[in-house]
C-alpha cells in the first residue's frame, strides 16, 4: 500500500490533521508550424462522467455489469481477459464498480477488491486489465485509554473501532493473556495509521506503536520494517513479540479456578489437587493451539471429557479438556493459533469452561508462571534502523 506519512500528535481520538497530497503539475509546449507567426491550437476536452454500483446480495459479476448497462457478452468477455489478474466471479457484496465515460463512450471500469489494490479495465483495447495498489494519503492519529470495564468497551466508548482493536490485541497476544491479567484501571494506547482518499476518510491503516498497562508494569509494541521488506512488532530491546507460545489458548474468557494443589471439587465433591487452569467461556467458544506441535490424542477422556493432548518439543506439552468438539485428529500436525476444539462441558464438568494444562519436562505447572522462550531479535545489520525508527515513534508519543 503507497502511503504518505504525516506525524501528528492527537488529544484521545478527536482531534486530528490532514495535510493534502501535492497536486501534479503537467507541462505543455505548443510546437510551431511557422516560424514567423504563433498558432494556437485550441484542444477539446473530453467530457468525463462517472457511474456507480455497488454488489448487492445475490448479484453476479453479469448482473452488475447490466446495471452499467454493459452487455452480458462485454461481461463475460471482461471475465475471461482478466483471468490472470482478477477473478470477476468472486466479487463481494458492499464493493463499488465505477464506470468512466468521456463524451458518452465507455472507457474505463474499475474495481477496489480490497483496501490495497484497483482493479481497472480498459474498455477500449481488448479489456486489458491491471492490477494496482491505491495511494492514500496517511495521517498518524494516538489513542490513550483507561479501562474501566473492558479493553474492548473502553476503547469503542472512545471511537475506537473494533478492527484496530483486535490488531492491537493481536500484537500483544504473547505478550499479554487478555483474558486474565486486565484489570479495572489499566490503560492502554495506540499508535495507528488513518487513511484518507481525496480528503475523504476510508478507514485504519496499520498499528505502529502500542502500549499496556498492567498494574503498574508496561509493556510496549514496536512496528519496524527492515530493508528487505520484512515487518514486524518488536519489544524495546529489539526482541521479537512473535514467540513460540501464545499466552493463553482463547482470546477473551474469565479465569475461574487457578493452578491450585488443594481445590475443592465440586463434581467429586471433595478437595483434589487443581494442576490447571479453568477458563470460563461460552460453549462453542474456539480453542486455539498455543504453538506449533504434534496431537498426541484427541478423544473422550473420563472426568476430562473430549480431550486434546499436543506435543511441542521434548520440554513442552499443553492438554485441552472439557471440549463440547474437537476438529484434530491424533497424529495431526497443528500451527499456533490454528482452532483445534471448541468450549464445552464434558466430563466431570458443572457448566461451560476450557480446563487448560502445561506439562514442561513432564510435569503440570502453573501455566501463568511458565517462562515461554522468546522471540527472534532484530537481526544485528538491521539494528541501526530499529533504535532509529524506535526513536522516531518514541518522540511521536512524547
Amino acid at each position: 500500500m503507497k502511503k504518505l506519512i504525516v506525524f501528528l500528535f492527537l488529544v484521545g481520538v478527536g482531534t486530528w490533521f490532514f495535510w493534502p497530497g501535492i497536486p501534479l503539475l503537467v507541462q505543455s509546449t505548443n510546437a510551431s508550424v511557422d516560424d514567423s507567426a504563433e498558432v494556437e491550437e485550441e484542444i477539446a476536452i473530453p467530457a468525463q462522467t462517472i457511474e456507480t454500483y455497488e454488489v448487492a446480495d445475490g448479484d453476479t459479476f453479469t448482473s452488475a455489469m447490466e446495471a452499467l448497462d454493459i452487455s452480458y457478452a462485454d461481461a463475460l468477455a471482461i471475465v475471461e481477459a482478466s483471468t490472470n489478474v482478477f477473478d470477476f466471479t468472486s466479487i463481494r457484496v458492499g464493493k463499488t464498480f465505477t464506470l468512466v465515460s468521456e463524451n458518452n463512450v465507455p472507457v474505463e471500469l474499475r474495481y477496489e477488491s480490497d483496501v490495497e489494490t484497483m482493479i481497472r479495465i480498459d474498455l477500449h483495447k481488448g479489456f486489458e486489465t491491471t492490477s494496482e495498489e491505491i495511494q492514500y494519503d496517511v495521517v498518524l492519529a494516538q489513542a490513550d485509554v483507561v479501562i474501566d470495564d473492558s479493553l474492548f468497551a473502553s476503547g469503542v466508548r472512545q471511537g475506537l473501532s473494533e478492527v484496530l482493536l483486535l490488531e492491537y490485541v493481536d500484537i500483544f497476544a504473547w505478550e499479554v493473556d487478555f483474558a486474565t491479567q486486565v484489570q479495572e484501571g489499566d490503560s492502554y494506547r495506540i499508535v495507528y495509521e488513518e487513511l484518507y482518499r481525496d480528503g475523504e476518510y476510508v478507514g485504519v491503516g496499520d498499528v505502529l506503536y502500542g502500549s499496556f498497562k498492567n498494574v503498574g508494569v508496561e509493556s510496549f509494541a514496536y512496528k519496524f520494517t527492515n530493508e528487505v521488506g520484512e515487518e514486524g512488532y518488536y519489544d524495546p530491546n529489539g526482541d521479537s513479540l512473535v514467540r513460540p507460545f501464545l499466552k493463553a489458548p482463547l482470546s477473551y474468557s474469565r479465569i475461574t479456578s487457578g493452578f491450585s494443589y488443594g481445590r475443592f471439587h465440586p463434581v467429586l465433591n471433595k478437595t483434589t489437587p487443581h494442576r490447571a487452569i479453568d477458563y470460563a467461556a461460552p460453549s462453542w467458544t474456539p480453542v486455539m493451539a498455543v504453538a506449533d506441535g504434534t496431537v498426541t490424542y484427541a478423544g473422550w477422556n473420563g472426568g476430562y471429557g473430549n480431550y486434546i493432548e499436543v506435543r511441542h518439543n521434548g520440554v513442552y506439552e499443553t492438554h485441552y479438556a472439557h471440549l463440547i468438539d474437537y476438529e484434530v485428529r491424533s497424529g495431526d500436525q497443528v500451527t499456533q493459533g490454528e482452532v483445534i476444539g471448541y468450549v464445552g462441558s464434558t466430563g466431570f464438568s458443572t457448566g461451560p469452561h476450557l480446563h487448560y494444562e502445561v506439562e514442561v519436562n513432564g510435569e503440570l505447572t502453573d501455566p501463568l508462571k511458565v517462562e515461554f522462550p522468546k522471540g527472534d531479535p532484530v537481526a544485528d545489520e538491521y539494528r541501526d534502523a530499529f533504535e532509529a525508527e524506535k526513536e522516531r515513534l518514541d518522540a511521536f508519543v512524547k
